[in-house]
């Protein structure tokens, strides 16, 4: 074990003891409003009542050694709760210096000790600040919250993580404030100091300090095995940074364009998709492991930061409903539409691949289409897992990045594993569904079949789906009402036309509203004399015959 040093310590402690610096690899600084709303009411019930301390969290800290003279300790794990709290010493600082200058002077010592202590002082020729976050935050922290001079007032926010601090601290200064309304500066004088005191004595953490880095990755997803682990980008982002040497600024200004583009919520499972597009396929607990033994020298790097910043763009247009396309054909992006429709993602390795080998649109649509029929006959209808794909898929989406196959013969074994139509007829005449954007994707479908001059359906929310018995029987009488209500034989759509006081009718009443329906497949309901359990049968074995001509 390379752990150097560990204690359980007072937050003032940990913040005293030395100068800290956040890495650059690490991730944004993100708590929200509500996760700063739970530090304020952690820190005021631990203020106003009997409890000694509270347990603020862990602090795993890498102490790096630069050269025989110096180091410098990176916390790993910590950075959002130490964040917070230099914001918040930064908070009390200013009130007290303002309840000094109503001749409060031992407010005076609570804002210099916040200041020399846990902040430290800074001017251009001297920077003694003792807390450090990364480099492209550190001119906004530094001007809004550490020094707070007049400057600080008109300093905008760049990005997401500025705002966030800046909201933190004025969440944290309009709480405060709220505390001491109305008091005479005496008494709020007190109150500072209670929050003060109760800072940085009875807050505590558990600090860990290792002298190496992997230790400190391992202690880090130990530590946080019930709760949020470290995600498999961050420790990506820490190994592509550390290994592109003379790149990194070149490798951090495409991270940060790919983290905009998908945010980094999304980042793991973005690079799983992208690495299993071009390698041997991968389950997120060891993608880390293999991505790292595969990527070690500045080419490399170079090579997986720009595909995935040319991928973000194709991720976002599959996974976002931003309405923007990195594609220009349009029955392409219908198909996209329709695969997210059905949830299905285990297929974007497959486009990654083609984009990167800048395969034909015309060519990527037809490979799409294999895959939403796939999809729809073995997963929507057969209810086959999901995951089971997820390989088939991948090993695909290799082939393709090796120029080890055809467009053909990709589409030739989609088709393979599809069910038979025996076995897709037996599931679908008997389909009962209440997934509404499959149930619109299903009768669009069969309404556009072989139509050329009938409306096509493309807005879904403009269409509703009609219950031809409808949902609450009212004056109809069926005894298995509820057996048949959402087989899809007694499902349409409406566009326009739709009357919910009608809809709610009877059958001889709802003709009119069908009737005048510009959707074919609605019109067709006025064949119909009646509507029953026969009928909803035989109009559900009709459209199982018209699925086996699409699917």
């Amino acid at each position: 074990m390379a752990i150097k040093n560990y204690a359980f310590k007072n937050l003032g402690s940990f913040i005293q003891d030395n100068v800290y610096y956040i890495p650059d690899y690490q991730r944004e600084y993100s708590w929200e409003e509500s996760q700063v709303e739970d530090f304020w009411n952690d820190l005021k019930t631990l203020c106003f009542s009997n409890e000694s301390e509270h347990f603020f969290g862990q602090i795993v800290v890498h102490d790096e050694t630069e050269d025989s003279n110096s180091t410098t300790k990176y916390i790993i794990d910590g950075q959002q709760r130490t964040t917070t709290s230099i914001i918040f010493l930064s908070v009390l600082k200013q009130l007290a210096i303002e309840i000094t200058e109503y001749g409060v002077a031992e407010a005076e010592e609570i804002a210099e000790d916040i200041k020399i202590k846990f902040i430290g002082r800074w001017t251009a020729s001297n920077d003694r600040l003792r807390f450090r976050p990364t480099s492209i935050d550190a001119d906004f922290f530094r001007t809004y919250i550490q020094v707070r001079s007049i400057n600080s007032y008109n300093q905008k926010p760049r990005n997401r993580a500025q705002k966030r601090m800046k909201e933190a601290y004025q969440l944290l200064e309009k709480n405060l404030r709220e505390e001491i309304k109305g008091r005479t500066p005496q008494e709020q004088y007190f109150i500072i100091n209670d929050f003060f005191n109760s800072f940085i004595y009875g807050f505590k953490v558990m600090y860990v300090e290792t002298s190496s880095l992997e230790e400190a990755f391992i202690i880090f997803e130990s530590l946080n095995a019930r709760g949020k682990g470290l995600e498999t980008s961050d420790l990506l982002k820490n190994h592509l940074f550390k290994s592109s040497k003379s790149q990194i600024e070149s490798v951090k200004n495409k991270w940060e364009k790919i983290s905009d583009n998908i945010g980094s919520s999304e980042a793991t499972k973005f690079i799983r998709y992208y690495w299993n597009a071009i390698e041997s396929f991968s389950r997120t607990q060891n993608l880390y492991r293999k991505m790292k033994s595969k990527i070690n020298t500045e080419s490399q790097v170079i090579k997986v930061i720009s595909e995935l910043e040319l991928l973000s763009d194709v991720y976002t247009t599959l996974n976002a409903n931003s309405g923007t396309s990195v594609f220009n054909h349009k029955l392409l992006n219908d198909s996209l539409k329709n695969l997210k429709s059905f949830s299905a993602t285990s297929f974007y390795p497959i486009v990654f691949a083609m984009y990167l080998k800048n395969w034909d649109e015309k060519d990527i649509l037809e490979v799409l289409l294999a895959i939403e029929k796939l999809i729809f006959r073995n997963i929507i209808i057969a209810k086959n897992a999901a995951n089971k794909y997820e390989i088939i898929f991948a090993e695909l989406a290799i082939s393709i990045s090796n120029n080890n196959i055809s467009k053909n013969k990709v589409i030739n074994d989609l088709n393979g594993y599809k069910i038979s139509d025996e076995a897709f007829a037996n599931h679908f005449k008997d389909l009962e569904i209440k997934n509404k954007p499959i149930i619109r994707y299903i009768l669009k479908e069969i309404n556009n079949l072989g139509s050329s001059k009938e409306t096509i359906i493309s807005d879904s929310e403009s269409v509703h789906i009609e219950h031809i018995l409808p949902q609450s029987p009212g004056e109809w009488y069926i005894y298995n009402h509820e057996e048949y209500v959402n087989k899809l034989g007694n499902l349409t759509l409406l566009g326009s036309e739709f009357n919910r006081k009608i809809s709610n009718g009877l059958f001889d009443k709802k003709k009119e509203m069908y009737r005048n329906s510009e959707i074919r497949i609605t019109r067709d309901l006025i064949d119909y004399s009646e509507w029953g359990v026969e009928e909803i049968q035989q109009r559900q074995d009709h459209l199982t015959k018209l699925a086996l001509t699409i699917w």
